[in-house]
């Protein structure tokens, strides 16, 4: 038996969730400002003395980050598989049209009250008006040695504005592709906007990924690192399960929410290790030699 039908959101719950307050706006604007003008100062707490490189990102980037070219390689890979499978949703391929009817209607037919709820709870882990400044003070809190508020403020929002640029930028692939969501009639909590890719979940990787990129850095051991990827990874997976179990995306939505945010990720590893390494270079016995 199928759930009792549910409304349609209102603007504030919509997916995407780019509600956001306009008020204390110049005062906000001053605090930033000053907080991030200290973060990438040379003069900062935790820059090396003489360093030609404005912001010191042994502030934001483990020396365990991965190299520029597997970062690279695994965002481009991730795009990759992005492109085809949005020429896919966009042209209407046979065989992903009906696989995602076949896992909806299955879902649809063995959901149940009790997981619809647990559901319901588990979806929230992909909003942003809670995610996205969590993700900003795991950044502060990840910073390491003593550093001021200020300084902490200023790593917070760097990582927390990579997580934004993501989200900005998959709502307007969001809108770009226009998909149909499934049938109103099989929805089992509030949705809106186009389906693909699912702003929930791409919300929700992103975040899972930031915040790991940044604790990797604080958390000493191969096991305990590997159980931070594997927590944060078990994060995006539970979200996009939400999304398809409420009966508001396609199977394939959340796939492209994974692999989008995924390579916005990877990429965003590559540039800052690029970054980082290029200051290390530049700081090396004999760099300005000749």
């Amino acid at each position: 038996m199928r759930p009792q039908r549910h409304r349609r959101a209102s603007p504030a719950e919509r997916e995407p969730d780019d509600a956001a307050g306009a008020g204390g706006a110049d005062d906000l604007a001053t605090t930033v400002e000053g907080a991030v003008e200290e973060a990438v100062s040379p003069t900062a707490p935790g820059h090396r003395e003489g360093s030609g490189v404005v912001l010191d990102l042994e502030q934001v980037v483990s020396r365990r980050a991965p190299t520029v070219r597997v970062s690279l390689g695994v965002g481009v890979a991730c795009a990759c598989a992005l492109g085809v499978l949005t020429l896919a949703v966009v042209g209407h391929g046979g065989v992903l049209t009906g696989w995602d009817d076949d896992v909806h209607a299955w879902v649809v037919g063995v959901r149940g009250s009790v997981d619809v709820a647990v559901a319901n709870a588990v979806t929230i882990g992909g909003v942003t008006t809670w995610t996205l400044p969590a993700v900003g003070v795991v950044g502060a809190l990840a910073l390491p040695g003593r550093r001021s508020v200020r300084a902490r403020l200023g790593a917070g929002l760097l990582l927390a504005a990579v997580a934004s640029a993501g989200v900005y930028v998959g709502l307007l692939v969001n809108h770009a592709t226009g998909r149909a969501r499934p049938p109103e009639v099989d929805w089992a909590g509030a949705a809106g906007g186009p389906s693909f890719p699912s702003g929930h979940t791409t919300t929700a990787t992103l975040v899972a990924l930031c915040a790991a990129w940044a604790l990797s850095a604080r958390v000493t051991g191969t096991r305990r690192r590997r159980l931070l990827w594997a927590g944060a990874a078990a994060y995006a997976l539970a979200v996009g399960w939400s999304r398809v179990w409420l009966g508001v995306h396609w199977p394939s939505d959340v796939v492209g929410g994974w692999l989008f945010a995924t390579a916005w990720c990877a990429v965003a590893v590559a540039v800052a290790s690029w970054w980082r390494e290029r200051g290390d270079d530049r700081d090396s016995p004999g760099a300005h030699d000749g």
